[in-house]
């Protein structure tokens, strides 16, 4: 499970795209024979209405039409709060074990993918929830509702799948320990609570992960997932009647058990001192991190902790980050306050550079943070946090998928009407509260850093007192929600009947997709291509440099007046290059400010100030997170396998340069050069614009043609070439990358094809069904049935110009595991190329491939990326269309000759990275 907040880990189910109750009967979930009754009404607040069931179990429904998708997520306020002796990790490892199915539900994996669902399982603190989002469907909110009440109470939990998932959840447990950062504020957490399991890391011990029998894991189960200690949301597209009949068919058939839950007592003590941690491991960038206990997210003052980080962390306004970022002393800060049912903590953390002294971070960051309360918070500060959290909350309810997974958070406090009630405290949020806060946490004596030092009238924070939620809620009602949108049918069909494509006088191509949304959202994209091969040559870190920059200042806003607008106009705008030879901006915001953001981005694009200070910050912070890839075994893998697959040389712009080589150029850069590189080349006349959401069409192509019309490209556009590459010989590589708990192994090779030869659509699907989806067989064997490796991938891509294109798979794993993984991923390429894929499997495959991608028709931002796309080949949804015509027809025999005639297991480049100074095979050093 993946790991969020450094160590902290917010579990989380993921595939590599780079690579049963003792009180019920087993049958409990099955559809009621009697007729069901009516969950009981409680409350609606802004859209959202709450329901209750007889057992216990409280339903949230929030319908939201735009979205041709329904998501269902289930929350168990179970997490590592509640675990005992000998169970750290158990409530991690439950979600693991929740996905090895029930009798009437065998393999959530497959089925979740057969249904063309995107799903995740996540642990936390205080939580564990399960969601899954699919094309709308009564059909697939019948099997979301079913499978959820199943694994409620008849999830298959024996020593045998149990001892299979062992290895799968220690490879997570490892793969967090190859990151320092990671495991320095695990330290930390388990010295500031002493007694509380808030100190302990949800992934747990590995002796505990290890060693913990089925038998005591299945009594936390049936003690924590009953209908009582859950809550149930239903979100998107779906009628409101038939939802709550099938909750009620399928979750109202479970008994309430008898069993009480009885609440967690510990309660920390008021810290007496500072305290240290020391951590020492491989690795090439510095960390320091400072920690205070807080507030619990309920808390009427908790905002206030969140005010204190934004206005010590945020960047470029931030305390810390002008006290350290700008002056060099560190390379990046960054803060939290965690969201969590009892007192949390406030955590701030600095990375420094292998060239920097710590200890002079350590003692800034220590002097800036606790002057907090005696440099005053100002009004301007506290203004520019709650327009980034406002603006941050509005979005996040123009998405109901998302905002239904967001409510397991609130929930988790107590009741997830603690969501509004959260926002309408900012809104009130004082300065006077927020220097409250300060004063009484940000001590010296509350401190997790630096040494003990006897001190005679030792300041101590107060203890605060519980939080009476219920009491918070019982009469809060909200206030009038978002604009619910329209029912848009996202289908190739509708998408090119809706759509508008276009350009203007300079060149740009427009693709306007308009649609009402909920929250007048609006998602879009601008795509800039520029020079030629020769125009290139040698300037690769500059063009990658260049956009970042762009945000960074213009002639008429500094960077920290373009962030506090961009937050005024509910807008996140970031801008990335586009290989050497182009530039990428992503927006996201609301139709009342389009207009507003979209000046603002020309004015970026157009009239950047290239600031100086701006520009040595930019490269410190590129910098030093290459630097952290230099032992990264996924980084340093997966790049060498790249470079074998495509032998350029390295005089050649298309050759990727190794990690250290790209330190070298990033580090070489200029300012000139960069000021020089945008007067040269940056212009829209070879450029895409997609937006996808509630605008006027009219309107825009009318603003658009004002801010860009006239904006042409001072120099020529001529797309670079890449001609098929054969590759290296086939040949083994071992990177050596100590200290790392984690390995990676990968295979690949070049393959002559375009995206539109006839081979594509029998690749694409004989990829599916091999390592692409949650079901494949890659997936199926190194994780599911060997235990091996959290997550195995594969893919095949080829270029829509030139006929070359690569196949790759790979793996993450124990270093131990390694040899195993990959002569295991080898055998099932072998079988799969000898006895190639039934024809009922083909089937499945070729029914799920198109819900999944139906699932990502219905996302506004994987739309207006397509369109971008489409406009550069001068292509529309009709060659989707084309290809997933001619995979319906594909048969078993079709599908094993191409993939024979494409695929030779014997060409294949394989590398492994990691700690793997054991194999047979010659390690070398990462080639950085």
């Amino acid at each position: 499970m993946s790991l969020e907040g450094a160590v902290r880990q917010r579990t989380v189910f993921w595939v590599l795209l780079f690579f049963g109750c003792g009180l019920c009967a087993a049958t409990a979930a099955e559809p009621s024979k009697e007729v069901p009754k009516v969950p009981r009404e409680v409350v609606t607040v802004e859209g959202m209405t709450e329901y209750a069931l007889d057992n216990g179990l409280r339903v949230i429904i929030f319908p939201d039409p735009t979205r041709p998708t329904v998501t269902v997520n289930i929350t168990y306020f179970v997490g590592s709060r509640h675990e005992g002796y000998g169970e750290s990790g158990m409530a991690h490892l439950l979600e693991h074990m929740m996905f090895k199915g029930t009798p009437s539900h065998a393999h959530p994996w497959g089925l979740l993918q057969d249904h063309g669902a995107f799903f995740n399982g996540t642990t936390w603190v205080d939580r564990t929830n399960y969601y899954e989002t699919m094309p709308s469907s009564p059909e697939n909110l019948d099997f979301a509702l079913a499978l959820e009440a199943d694994r409620m109470i008849n999830s298959t939990i024996s020593q045998e799948e149990l001892s299979k998932e062992f290895s799968v959840v220690r490879n997570e447990f490892e793969m967090g320990e190859n990151y320092p950062r990671r495991i320095l504020e695990e330290r930390m957490f388990s010295s500031a609570y002493l007694w509380h399991n808030y100190g302990k890391s949800t992934i747990g011990s590995k002796s505990d992960i290890e060693r913990v029998p089925a038998e005591s894991l299945r009594a936390f189960y049936e003690r924590y997932y009953q209908p009582d200690n859950a809550m149930l949301v239903v979100a998107g597209k779906f009628d409101r009647e038939s939802a709550l009949s099938l909750v009620q068919r399928y979750f109202g058939a479970i008994k309430r058990p008898a069993r009480k839950l009885a609440s967690t007592y510990t309660v920390e003590p008021v810290q007496d001192g500072e305290r240290s941690v020391v951590l020492r491991r491989t690795g090439d960038v510095g960390s320091v991190g400072v920690m205070y206990h807080g507030l619990a997210g309920s808390d009427e003052s908790f905002p206030a902790e969140e005010a204190l980080v934004h206005l010590l962390t945020a960047e470029p306004s931030g305390r810390l980050y002008k006290a350290l970022v700008e002056t060099g002393m560190a390379a990046k800060v960054e803060g939290a306050a965690y969201i969590w049912a009892e007192p949390g903590v406030m955590q701030f953390y600095a990375e420094v550079r292998q060239d920097k002294p710590i200890e002079p971070v350590r003692d800034t960051m220590v002097d800036v943070i606790e002057k907090a309360e005696a440099d005053k918070v100002t009004q301007a500060e506290l203004d520019r946090f709650k327009a980034k959290e406002l603006k941050e909350f509005d979005l996040a309810m123009t998405d109901s998928q998302r905002i239904s997974v967001e409510l397991s958070e609130w929930a988790a406090l107590g009741d997830w009407r603690m969501l509004f009630i959260h926002r309408d405290r900012v809104r009130a949020l004082t300065v006077e509260q927020v220097q409250s806060v300060a004063s009484q946490f940000l001590r010296q004596s509350n401190r997790i850093v630096g040494l003990f030092v006897p001190t005679p009238n030792p300041e101590r924070s107060p203890l605060p007192a519980p939080v009476d939620v219920q009491a918070a809620v019982k009469a809060y009602r909200g206030e009038q929600g978002v604009s619910a949108g329209e029912a848009f049918v996202a289908t190739i069909e509708n998408i090119e009947k809706t759509v508008q494509r276009g350009s203007i006088s300079s060149g740009m191509k427009l693709a306007l997709l308009a649609k009402e949304t909920r929250g007048d959202a609006v998602t879009g994209r601008i795509r800039l291509h520029f020079g030629t091969e020769k125009d290139l040559a040698g300037k690769r870190g500059i063009a990658a440099l260049v956009p970042q920059m762009l945000a960074r200042g213009t002639q008429k806003h500094t960077y920290e007046q373009l962030r506090d607008e961009l937050d005024r106009l509910k807008a996140k705008v970031t801008l990335n290059p586009l290989g050497a030879s182009g530039a990428q901006i992503d927006i996201t915001t609301i139709r009342e400010t389009l207009p507003g953001v979209l000046t603002l981005v020309a004015e970026m694009l157009q009239q950047p100030a290239f600031p100086e200070d701006q520009f040595e910050i930019l490269k410190r912070e590129t910098l030093a997170n290459l630097e952290q890839q230099l032992q990264d075994p996924m980084a340093q893998g997966f790049d060498s396998l790249a470079r074998r697959m495509q032998p350029w040389p390295k005089d050649n712009v298309r050759y990727e340069p190794t990690t250290k080589e790209k330190i070298e150029l990033y580090g070489a850069v200029k300012l000139d050069d960069m000021k020089e590189f945008h007067q040269e080349f940056y212009g829209c006349s070879n450029s895409e614009l997609a937006l996808v959401g509630d605008f006027d069409p009219a309107e825009v192509k009318k603003t658009v043609e004002a801010l860009f019309g006239g904006w042409k490209s001072p120099r020529p556009y001529e797309r670079i070439a890449v001609p098929y590459q054969p590759g290296i010989p086939a040949s083994d590589e071992v990177i050596q990358t100590p200290d790392k708990q984690m390995a990676i192994i990968g295979v690949g090779h070049s393959i002559e094809e375009r995206d539109d030869d006839p081979d594509i659509p029998a690749l694409a699907m004989a990829n599916y069904v091999f390592g692409a989806s949650t079901k494949s067989r890659l997936f199926e064997r190194l994780r599911q049935k060997e235990g091996l490796s959290y997550g195995a991938f594969s893919s095949i891509d080829a270029d829509p110009f030139d006929r070359n294109g690569s196949f790759l798979a790979g793996a993450i794993c124990a270093p131990q595991n390694a040899q195993r993984a990959m002569d295991l991923l080898l055998e099932e390429l072998r079988h799969l190329l000898k006895n190639g894929i039934p024809q009922s499997e083909l089937e499945e495959s070729k029914k799920s491939y198109m819900l999944t991608f139906d699932n990502y028709l219905a996302q506004d931002d994987v739309v207006s990326a397509w369109f971008c796309e489409q406009l550069f080949v001068s292509r529309t949804f009709l060659y989707n269309q084309k290809i997933h015509d001619q995979m319906w027809q594909l048969t078993p025999a079709q599908v094993q000759q191409i993939l024979n005639r494409v695929i030779k297991p014997d060409s294949l480049v394989r590398v492994m990275a990691g700690d793997l100074e054991d194999l047979a095979v010659p390690a070398t050093e990462p080639s950085h």
